[in-house]
């Protein structure tokens, strides 16, 4: 394991001890940014747009599948993490894997834990690494959450999943990464009317039926 001067982190019976004067400086902007990303700041009411895949965007599937799925999530939202733990694996298998659906996932943080989180999977590297953290992060959501400082959590979760502590640390005081965090949010709530998680957009029309797999596999069909 590579090591960091005590300021940072220091080892205690075999479990991280992070210095909480230096996590928190580095996050300490976050509530706010949280604050502006569950659209509190977005206009009152939203447009009747459409999403369109960006090239920013993190994208799972074949770039020729026929059908778009955006999702609109957040990391310590219990439907999400139903959705992901539930559903999505399915979805995966029998329709992305296949070349049939495109998948998006889009940041929108309900929380300051969940912004923190949010930058943890950009923080994890390219599309597929970042897909992977996403993974991870839902898996052991019941988990994270209810730690009593769910920000030392994730630093362990980063530390064994591929994200130092050094590097967290850099990504949480990335401006420009906590930004398009931020900003894709409220874009969500601003444009598209997103006021809730998980919301779904398939072909650019919000899903407001069931998230269970049998009702998503009967609307899917009607599209593939």
């Amino acid at each position: 394991m590579k090591s960091y001067t005590n300021t940072i982190y220091s080892r205690k019976n075999d479990k991280l001890a992070i210095s909480r004067r230096h996590f928190v400086a580095a996050g300490s902007f976050l509530p706010f940014a949280a604050t502006a990303a569950t659209g509190i700041l977005a206009p009152r009411e939203a447009q009747a747009a459409k999403p369109q895949i960006l090239e920013s965007d993190h994208v799972l599937g074949f770039p020729t599948a026929p059908v778009t799925i955006i999702e609109y999530a957040s990391l310590t939202c219990g439907h999400c993490g139903n959705f992901h733990n539930h559903t999505f694996g399915d979805i995966k298998k029998d329709y992305i894997d296949t070349g049939k659906v495109k998948f998006v996932y889009r940041h929108f943080p309900l929380d300051r834990f969940a912004f923190i989180a949010a930058i943890l999977s950009e923080c994890a590297g390219d599309d597929s690494k970042f897909f992977e953290m996403i993974d991870v992060l839902f898996t052991q959501q019941e988990v994270w959450t209810r730690q009593e400082d769910p920000a030392l959590a994730l630093i362990e979760i980063g530390g064994n999943n591929g994200v130092a502590l050094e590097e967290f640390v850099n990504c949480l005081t990335n401006q420009e990464m906590v930004d398009a965090i931020a900003s894709e949010s409220l874009i969500g709530s601003s444009q598209f009317g997103v006021d809730s998680t998980p919301t779904l957009f398939i072909q650019g029309e919000k899903y407001e039926q069931s998230r269970s797999f049998e009702a998503l596999d009967n609307y899917l069909k009607t599209l593939t």
